[in-house]
């Protein structure tokens, strides 16, 4: 008995029909590249960024896919604006910790300078002292006093990497030695003082 022709047409030209659609897919999935497929995960967030980030929109679960983006793609010219953005919406969850790893990686990676890097160094200073990881926070104070020395922030960097040389590591040990300094001075001052008075009435 012979088998139709209809049927024997239709059991060659479907598998023929699925494996083409196979291969399509797969040269499809192979044309994508890496950064198309990482880039898919972060766009949304990106007009939320640049030019102007807008905080209040942004989620913070947005953190996780902006670091591995910015990790994987450094080269991409917004990689920047997302670990830095990543870094504030760490510390605006209370994760210091992350933060510091954040701003270091921006800080090393980046290369910033002017306001920014010193926005960074400060995070990664602060956030590493409370993490006990001291040397770190001695690298970035140190840094923070020798290149912006005539900032406010600059000064307090240096009262910071005194302390810190001293092993001064506890808000306790930290407030002694400010309280002890400021009694210093403030001695200093007077006998100055003294000192231009006495000139004055030996003048008379």
């Amino acid at each position: 008995m012979a088998i139709p022709e209809f049927f024997t047409s239709f059991t060659y030209f479907c598998p023929m029909k699925c494996k083409g659609l196979l291969w399509g897919l797969i040269l499809l999935v192979g044309c994508t590249s890496k950064f198309d497929r990482d880039f898919e995960k972060v766009s949304k967030y990106e007009s939320l960024i640049v030019p102007k980030v807008q905080w209040d929109r942004l989620p913070d679960s947005a953190v996780g896919a902006l670091m591995t983006f910015a990790k994987a793609h450094p080269e991409y010219k917004n990689s920047s604006d997302f670990v830095y953005v990543s870094t504030k919406l760490a510390e605006r969850q209370g994760f210091g910790f992350k933060a510091a790893e954040y701003s270091e990686y921006y800080i090393e990676q980046f290369k910033p300078k002017g306001k920014p890097l010193m926005e960074m160094l400060v995070v990664a200073a602060h956030y590493y002292e409370q993490g006990g990881v001291i040397e770190k926070a001695l690298k970035y104070y140190q840094r923070l006093a020798s290149e912006f020395s005539q900032e406010e922030v600059g000064k307090q960097a240096i009262v910071m990497v005194n302390m810190l040389s001293l092993g001064l590591t506890t808000p306790e040990a930290q407030m002694q030695y400010i309280l002890k300094r400021s009694e210093e001075h403030t001695s200093e001052l007077q006998s100055h003082h003294d000192l231009v008075c006495r000139l004055l009435l030996e003048k008379k």
